[in-house]
């Protein structure tokens, strides 16, 4: 595309800085905090009704989220109120607890103490002090127990030193389940003093995660589970010889129990075993993925539904103990659809023993320090709509927990009104954005809270542009601007089909593993999966029919438009009102946008109930580039950083006109800067023509977003 090629550096130092405030607890136009309710759990434990969140009243329930990871959830005590304040202004009603099993400074596992086993005082009162001001501030909590926790010999683990975060060796040792179950009690049991409740009883916990991005099927796929390694791993690297030992003694001994002897094997593999593979002697061998091609189809299905076994046992006996143990009542979640080069059914198929299923997706997530840097616009079939879907499963609550465009990107502006809008089609439950704060910050000390500016590639509450945007998308998701698909695409597979997928090359044009079956149908119709174990593949060739030009809703609200090299997306709700793309003039019913910037969003949303018609009051969201200043590219490609750069975040300015029409019965239109609190600067009176109330964008102070004030 020729996006990806040579492109003019921007002089970014250029731009104007725009300060948006890290501990702004001010009112004014842009707080969206009245979506929230409050304090979380004020209608008690979220449950499940109907396949969605809900509350016991049958209220549903849907997260806007955020995470704070490693020790973004333990700041300094008098900072945690500003901090939930802020977060509940731009509308976040849940924050994923991720990472916190690591050691104080940085987690609530013990300081100074190469056991894992304990937890920190200081860490556990700044954690408490922090989920107390949430709540207070109708934000929910979603607790990961294991993400992070590099285990240690002092734990009792063997050979610790190549375990690390023990992925996927939790799902099946022993020692360490112990030590999983070990951390959810002294969590879970603990007795929050600023709610005086334990975790385990505080309804502000809406969700419980048993494991992130870790799938034992997934390694055996991709050949970490060889035998013989003996050194040193990465926490997603090949796993230790003595763990591999103890993978090959339980699969003979699964062998065992399903045929009894190698005979009934052999008649089952169609004769695909060596001479001396025998499960009653203990010498049946795993598969590694350069034997996957050539290995009988019974052969290969008995090994990935070991693998699955493995899984499913270690969630049930998880939920088991949370459950019936610790007496938690919170949803329970297993693991993510994480991995986009396998179809991860299998991941799918163990979380529905739990309450909740869950994907991850980045658009253009960096790969060794590089991104492309190319739109989703224009690629609708690999947008993070099509991926998410994937993992839907009718009568199950959908969340994605881990979401962004990750910056440095031209393009980022496009990323949350997308996904606000089309996950309102889609009918989906929640989502949460990654990350607040980059992981890994030192955000137990006070001062590095204030740094303002982007520290690395995910970061967004510095970021001027995604936290405006992320008020806007409150409004769509939270408020339901935008209305859920008429029409559901019910995905059903045979138990065959869904095991043979794990050794089959993806598209990632087709991510439901289906050549007839392209990406756009979730940008159409709601996608779920209804059968994991049907008795045929559905819909078959040509039952569904998608556009093979503009993309247009079953609703008719959302167009994705797809010009070669110039894909645009339109939202054209009563309430709320989108345009996407590069220069050039697009219209929803209320707005005409005549941009000359190479590529921004507009959106433009009512603040009450009322119609972008009959409103008083609107917030204009236009929204192009960011950069840290001094923030510089290797080279005109654009996909690779050379210097992050400091403070003050800058903004583009974009260029261009706005219109605003059938504006009913207006005498008068005024439209206000907003600042980096959200608070109105000098007004401007806007013309009236022929076509409109018309608004010159470079007449105003640089900003990302406006109050629009209508007088009739």
């Amino acid at each position: 595309m020729k996006d990806s090629l040579h492109r003019p550096m921007p002089d970014t130092n250029a731009w104007p800085a725009y300060n948006l405030a890290w501990n702004d607890n001010t009112s004014g136009p842009a707080d969206v905090s009245h979506l929230l309710h409050r304090p979380a759990g004020r209608y008690g434990f979220v449950k499940v009704i109907d396949g969605h969140l809900a509350f016991a009243e049958g209220r549903r329930f849907r997260i806007w989220g955020q995470h704070l990871c490693n020790s973004g959830p333990l700041p300094p005590k008098h900072l945690a109120p500003v901090i939930a304040r802020r977060m509940a202004k731009f509308g976040i009603n849940c924050v994923r607890m991720h990472a916190i099993d690591l050691h104080w400074p940085e987690g609530i596992l013990m300081r100074d103490t190469e056991c894992s086993c304990s937890l920190d005082p200081e860490g556990l009162e700044r954690l408490d002090w922090m989920i107390a001001c949430l709540k207070e501030h109708g934000i929910y909590v979603d607790l990961n127990l294991h993400v992070a926790r590099t285990f240690s010999a002092a734990d009792g683990v063997k050979q610790a030193e190549s375990v690390g975060w023990g992925k996927p060796e939790i799902y099946f040792d022993q020692q360490l389940i112990l030590l999983q179950k070990e951390y959810a009690r002294e969590l879970l049991h603990h007795r929050n003093p600023f709610t005086n409740l334990r975790y385990a009883d505080e309804p502000a916990v809406a969700l419980i995660e048993i494991t992130n991005e870790n799938s034992l099927t997934e390694r055996w796929r991709n050949g970490d589970l060889k035998d013989g390694f003996t050194g040193m791993k990465s926490n997603w690297g090949a796993v230790h010889a003595v763990y591999t030992g103890d993978l090959n003694r339980r699969w003979n001994d699964w062998l065992v129990n399903k045929y009894s002897g190698r005979e009934a094997m052999l008649a089952a593999w169609a004769g695909d075993a060596k001479p001396d593979e025998d499960p009653v002697s203990g010498t049946v061998c795993r598969l590694n993925p350069e034997d996957f091609a050539g290995a009988n189809a019974k052969r290969f299905h008995d090994e990935a539904l070991f693998y699955s076994d493995i899984e499913r046992a270690f969630f049930q006996e998880m939920r088991s103990y949370l459950r019936d143990e610790l007496g938690a009542p919170q949803l329970i979640l297993g693991n993510s659809d994480h991995n986009y080069s396998w179809s991860s059914l299998p991941v799918v198929a163990a979380n529905t023993l739990l309450d909740i299923t869950d994907s991850h997706f980045y658009w253009q997530h960096p790969d060794n320090g590089t991104v492309k840097n190319t739109p989703m616009a224009d690629e609708p079939d690999r947008s993070v709509i099509a991926h998410l879907s994937r993992g839907a499963v009718e009568g199950y609550p959908h969340i994605c927990t881990e979401i962004n465009e990750p910056c440095p990107n031209d393009y980022a502006a496009e990323f949350i009104p997308v996904v606000a809008a089309y996950a309102r089609l889609q009918d989906w439950d929640g989502i949460f954005f990654y990350e607040y704060l980059t992981w890994k910050g030192s955000y137990s000390k006070a001062e590095s809270w204030s740094e303002q500016k982007q520290r690395t590639w995910f970061d967004m509450a510095n970021n001027p542009v995604k936290m405006a945007q992320t008020a806007f998308g409150a409004l769509m998701f939270l408020r339901g601007d935008a209305q859920c698909a008429h029409q559901t695409v019910k995905r059903e597979m045979t138990l065959s089909w869904l095991l043979e997928s794990i050794r089959q090359a993806g598209d990632r044009e087709h991510p439901y593993w289906l050549p007839y079956l392209p990406g756009r149908t979730a940008l159409t119709h709601r996608v779920r999966i209804a059968e994991l174990n049907g008795s045929r593949i559905s819909p078959s060739e040509g039952e569904v029919i998608v556009s093979q030009n503009d993309i247009i809703s079953d609703t008719g609200e959302l167009v994705w438009q797809t010009s070669p090299d110039n894909g645009r997306v339109l939202i054209d709700t009563p309430r709320h009102q989108v345009i996407i793309g590069r220069a050039g003039e697009n219209a929803t019913s209320n707005c005409i946008f005549r941009l000359t910037t190479q590529f921004a969003a507009l959106q433009l949303a009512s603040t009450d109930d009322l119609p972008v018609a009959l409103t008083g009051r609107l917030l204009l969201a236009v929204c192009a580039r960011v950069a840290n200043t001094g923030q510089t590219w290797a080279d005109d490609s654009r996909t690779k950083p050379a210097d992050w750069g400091h403070a003050p975040v800058r903004i583009e300015p974009v260029e261009g006109s706005v219109i605003l029409r059938g504006l009913s019965a207006a005498r008068s239109v005024t439209i206000y800067p907003l600042d980096g609190n959200g608070q109105p600067g000098d007004s401007i009176r806007l013309a009236e023509t022929g076509e409109g109330f018309f608004f010159c964008i470079k007449d105003c102070i640089p900003t990302p977003w406006y109050l629009v004030q209508v007088e009739r």
